[in-house]
C-alpha cells in the first residue's frame, strides 16, 4: 500500500464515494534526512525534480490513471514492463491503438503516433477531459521493453540511453509536472530507474568527484514509497548503471579534448554498446571494475554490498 503522506490525492472524485480519491502511487523526489515533511510540503519542492512512482494500470484503474496523469500534469510516462510476461499479465493496456481515441471514464486520450527506437516504443497522445476539447495536452509515453522482470537488462548503457532521452523530453517541456514511472507493482523496475537517474543528476551537477551514497539513497526513496528497488540483481544494477555513466563521462571529455587539439567537430558518444559505430569511437568494455574508483562514497559502499551481498542482507535496515 503506497504510504500515506506521500501518496498522490486524486481531488476530482466524487466526494460521497468512499475511496473515490485513492490511486496506488506516490510522489518520490530528492529529499533531506533532517526535514523530510518540510521538502515534501514546502512550495519550493516544486522546483525540485519529482517523480510519480506508481502501479502497471489495472482493467479498473485506467480511469484513475489517466485523472491521476491529468491533475498532476505529467507530460512523460515512463512504462519500464510489457504488458504480459512469462505467461502472466503485469499491466492492461491503459492507451489506444496506433491513430485511435478511446475514452476512459472522465478521460478522453488519442494515440497521435508511435515510433520503436532500439529498446523502447514513444507514443504520442493527446489527453483531454471528455466534453472538454481546449483541455487537450500532449503526453509522452516511453514503453521501455527490454528490462525482463525481477531482472535486469543486459545492457545498462541502453537504460542510460534510454534515461538521457526521457530527461531531454520532460525538460523541453514548460511547466511540466513529474515524471510518471510505472512497472507492474511500481516498486522494483520503476525504483531502479529512479535511483538511477537521481544518482546521474548529483553526477551532472557535482562533477564525477562527488561524493554519491546509493545505500541512502534507496533508503530515502523507500521513505517515499516501500519496497523500491526488489531484488539483488537492481540493487547491483544500480552500481553498475552508475559506473558505466562515469566512465563514458570521462571518454566524452577526452574525446572532445582530442577534438579540440586536431580541430574538428567533436562526436558524441552514446552510452549503449549497441549503439556504438566503427571508426575512432572503439566500444566500451562492458562494466569492468573500476582498479580507483571516483567517487570514495561509492568505493566503500560497493565494496560493503558485494562482500555482504547487499540488498538481501541490508533490507530490513531500509525499510
Amino acid at each position: 500500500m503506497p504510504f500515506d503522506h506521500t501518496r498522490v490525492v486524486l481531488n476530482d472524485g466524487d466526494s460521497n464515494e468512499p475511496g473515490s480519491d485513492y490511486i496506488n502511487a506516490n510522489i518520490i523526489m530528492v529529499v533531506s534526512a533532517a526535514m523530510p515533511e518540510l521538502d515534501l510540503k514546502c512550495n519550493s519542492a516544486k522546483l525540485k525534480k519529482r517523480y510519480i512512482a506508481t502501479q502497471g494500470c489495472l482493467q479498473n484503474t485506467i480511469s484513475d490513471f489517466w485523472r491521476m496523469v491529468f491533475q498532476e500534469n505529467s507530460r512523460v510516462i515512463v512504462m519500464t514492463t510489457k504488458e504480459v510476461e512469462r505467461g502472466k499479465s503485469k499491466c492492461v493496456k491503459y492507451w489506444p491503438d496506433a491513430s485511435a481515441l478511446k475514452e476512459y471514464g472522465a478521460m478522453r486520450v488519442r494515440n497521435v503516433k508511435e515510433t520503436s527506437a532500439h529498446d523502447y516504443i514513444l507514443r504520442e497522445l493527446k489527453l483531454s477531459k471528455v466534453g472538454q476539447g481546449n483541455t487537450e495536452r500532449t503526453v509522452w509515453q516511453y514503453h521501455f521493453r527490454a528490462w525482463p522482470d525481477h531482472g535486469v537488462p543486459t545492457d545498462p548503457g541502453g537504460v542510460l540511453d534510454f534515461l538521457e532521452e526521457v530527461n531531454l523530453k520532460q525538460e523541453s517541456i514548460l511547466d511540466a509536472g513529474p515524471i510518471a514511472v510505472h512497472c507492474s507493482a511500481g516498486i522494483g523496475r520503476t525504483g531502479t530507474f529512479i535511483v538511477i537517474d537521481m544518482l546521474i543528476d548529483v553526477i551532472r551537477e557535482k562533477g564525477v568527484d562527488c561524493d554519491i551514497d546509493v545505500p541512502k539513497t534507496i533508503q530515502m526513496v523507500r521513505s517515499q514509497r516501500s519496497g523500491m528497488v526488489q531484488t539483488e540483481a537492481q540493487y547491483r544494477f544500480i552500481y553498475m548503471a552508475v559506473q558505466h555513466y562515469i566512465e563514458t563521462l570521462q571518454r566524452r571529455i577526452e574525446e572532445e579534448q582530442k577534438s579540440k587539439i586536431k580541430g574538428r567537430e567533436y562526436t558524441n558518444i552514446k552510452y549503449s554498446l549497441s549503439d556504438l559505430t566503427g571508426g575512432e569511437q572503439s566500444p566500451l568494455p562492458p562494466c569492468t571494475p573500476i582498479p580507483t574508483p571516483v567517487c570514495a562514497e561509492m568505493r566503500d559502499d560497493s565494496s560493503r554490498v558485494y562482500e555482504n551481498v547487499g540488498l538481501m542482507q541490508q533490507q530490513k535496515s531500509f525499510r
